[in-house]
């Protein structure tokens, strides 16, 4: 009899080898997750917790007399708890086909859907038809699409000493700023269904004398933000979000405002100059979704590798409950997959069948 449950420590060998033996692309952002995935289980107490206090990845098992046949992750993308990001969703290969998928994702939507949660994203590999036609399956469309550009190794930034005074360190006061930049940059549709807010957006103080110092203060905070700053008109133009990852990786995310385009070129030249100056070494991709046209002439013109294209998938969940049904409950976390029901009315295309 398959079930679902929590994620507990004592799962964490078998989960890491399902996590370990995919057979299909899976996002930047999803592979630097496992560690946080397998931590997950020493924090088995918030199951039990409303969705909004959880302290990191959300997962869960379905096991069959103590063996675990898929796993799904879930995580809040954001300070507003509104929109949930499904980083995992794995079935063992030797059992696909039984809807154990579907299975585990319904049992999510039903289990954060019914505590108030808008929307869910997952983001899934072009080439992966069979996650995208779940995912369809279970009410998700397409919202937009994004490729990873990877930098080669040997790949030496050009030195241009007027470029390195165009940029700085963001401070605590360009929170605002930069948020309002981001929004700017988003599509409406993205924007409404990502639900983030300034304090996603928060910088720390640094206090760093020396560029050293810097360096190994940015390091521990694991991320920061370069900003061009347009002092005359009060606004940031042009920011740079760099996010390291224990692997020794790094993930940047640019925003250029309209009408800045002209800044592309040069805030990827000083973000790489500066990480070759700071000595942080490893791998460095750049995340671009397919509405920043500028940028992506700006990183191909410059040779760099595409590292796989991903479409961005989204569901409106709490929106479409509301429509089918006014009372929703918590399903419990012990899923009998043969007598289990979602906790909210929502209709799904396909059936659930265990053979």
């Amino acid at each position: 009899m398959i079930k679902i449950k929590p994620f507990f420590s004592t799962d964490a060998t078998q989960v890491r080898a399902l996590l370990r033996h995919q057979d299909a692309p899976v996002p930047y952002e999803a592979f630097c997750q496992e560690e946080k995935i397998l931590g997950s289980g020493l924090k088995f107490w918030q199951h039990w917790l409303p969705c909004n206090l959880h302290v990191g990845p959300s997962v869960y098992l379905a096991k069959d007399d103590g063996v675990v046949l898929g796993l799904i992750s879930v995580d809040t993308l954001g300070k507003s708890n509104g929109c949930w990001r499904v980083n995992q969703l794995v079935v063992n290969k030797n059992h696909r086909g039984r809807g154990i998928g579907q299975e585990l994702l319904k049992y999510v939507l039903a289990l954060f859907g019914g505590q108030g949660i808008n929307h869910f994203i997952s983001e899934v590999a072009n080439e992966n038809m069979a996650g995208l036609k779940l995912l369809h399956s279970c009410g998700f469309r397409k919202c937009s699409s994004f490729t990873y550009y990877q930098v080669p190794i040997d790949y030496h930034p050009p030195q241009c000493e007027d470029i390195l005074s165009k940029f700085r360190i963001a401070q605590p006061e360009d929170r605002e700023r930069i948020y309002d930049l981001h929004q700017s940059v988003l599509p409406q549709d993205v924007r409404r269904v990502l639900e983030l807010v300034p304090d996603d957006y928060y910088v720390p103080e640094l206090n760093a004398d020396t560029f050293e110092k810097m360096t190994r203060r940015l390091m521990r905070r694991k991320r920061w933000f370069w900003v061009a700053d347009e002092k005359e008109r009060g606004v940031i133009p042009c920011a740079a979000k760099i996010s390291a990852h224990s692997q020794g990786d790094f993930h940047i995310e640019v925003y250029v405002n309209q009408g800045w385009d002209h800044l592309c070129e040069d805030v990827v030249k000083f973000v790489l100059a500066t990480m070759k100056r700071a000595g942080m070494k490893g791998t460095i991709v750049f995340k671009v979704y397919d509405f920043q046209k500028s940028l992506v002439k700006c990183l191909e013109d410059q040779e760099f590798e595409r590292n796989g294209s991903f479409t961005l998938m989204v569901r409106e969940h709490w929106l479409r409950a509301k429509k089918k049904s006014n009372s929703v409950s918590i399903p419990n976390l012990d899923l009998d997959l043969g007598t289990g029901t979602a906790a909210v009315n929502v209709p799904f295309t396909q059936g659930f069948e265990l053979n």
